[in-house]
């Protein structure tokens, strides 16, 4: 067990809100954050960023801030660059990894890079304009029609399933899916679909937590299912003994592969060849009531308080 009394003499702050399109999912996170810092009498401050100038005009007297931002200026290495200009602890990632997973396409390229599994994709750079750059990563022939049965459009850098679609053949298209996904990056994806279950896997320290297996009322795992469904389900993943620890080394060479440290998440699809395939990396999971990180503690054991304790306590080592 852990010795957190040295986090007992650390002014704490935690960061949420922003400016991103998971603000109110951020905020969500960081009350629950505040909520657990409260029953364990550490002292801390809660505060509600709105714009890039309050972080810029962070006080320095701050120890240690536990970053409950999503998305953009949480996720994606800006306010970890601000904080260590400061001199300033805070839990999770570099800036470099943050950036870095925060990029799906990136992400990808490292991961194929790897011969990790994760499904071929076609990165589309400036979509929507004159200057639009198409450059296929496909494990066999180099040639889209590989994904032409199924796949799904997304934007390079956003999170919580934000400007998601499938398209498969006769239901919508690829034009308005790429239209919708613009709207959040210029850079896209299209990626195969890959049918089959979707698992998740957190990460806390050096320990790797047993795989949610995430079974949404509609077609995927989307906004809604996430933060507004009371019918997805998450279960504790029913794997065989190999398969258990096949997908907790994948999860732990993937995450470990782009420099991640602290806690995270990473996400995959079982496909109906028993298969593993990666999906993506976050650096700063959601910490809601029904969010996918606490429950895989919960299922390990590990209390709510416990693991915001653990991930004040790894950011002092860290940092």
């Amino acid at each position: 067990m852990e010795d957190y009394s040295v986090l007992k003499e650390k002014n704490i702050m935690v960061l949420a809100g922003g400016w991103s399109a998971e603000r109110e999912i951020s905020l969500k996170s960081g009350l629950a954050v505040s909520k657990a810092l409260e029953e364990l009498h550490f002292n801390y401050n809660f505060k509600d960023l709105h714009s890039k100038i309050e972080v810029e005009n962070l006080s320095s007297d701050i120890d240690l801030v536990f970053i409950a931002l999503h998305g953009r200026g949480g996720e994606d290495g800006y306010i970890q660059r601000i904080l260590e200009d400061k001199g300033i602890m805070y839990t999770g990632s570099n800036p470099e990894s943050c950036e870095i997973a925060m990029d799906k396409s990136e992400t990808k390229k490292i991961w194929r890079d790897l011969l990790l599994p994760t499904p071929d994709f076609v990165e589309i750079k400036k979509a929507g304009t004159p200057e639009m750059k198409l450059t296929p990563f496909l494990s066999e022939e180099k040639d889209i029609t590989a994904l032409d049965q199924s796949f799904v459009v997304k934007p390079s850098r956003e999170g919580s399933s934000y400007g998601i679609s499938i398209v498969k053949p006769g239901k919508g298209s690829l034009e308005d899916s790429m239209r919708e996904a613009i709207k959040f990056d210029e850079t896209l994806i299209v990626e195969a679909f890959v049918p089959g279950r979707e698992l998740t896997v957190s990460i806390l320290g050096q320990k790797v937590l047993h795989p949610i297996h995430i079974k949404p009322s509609g077609s995927f795992y989307d906004f809604k299912s996430k933060y507004e469904s009371n019918t997805t389900e998450y279960l504790k993943a029913k794997l065989s003994r190999n398969k258990l620890q096949e997908i907790k080394e994948i999860a732990w060479h993937a995450f470990s592969s782009l420099g991640c440290e602290g806690w995270g998440r990473v996400d995959f699809i079982q496909d109906e060849k028993d298969n593993f395939q990666l999906i993506e990396v976050n650096t700063i999971p959601g910490l809601t009531e029904t969010s996918l990180f606490p429950k895989a503690a919960s299922f390990e054991g590990i209390s709510f308080k416990d693991v915001i304790a653990k991930i004040l306590f790894l950011a002092c080592k860290d940092h």
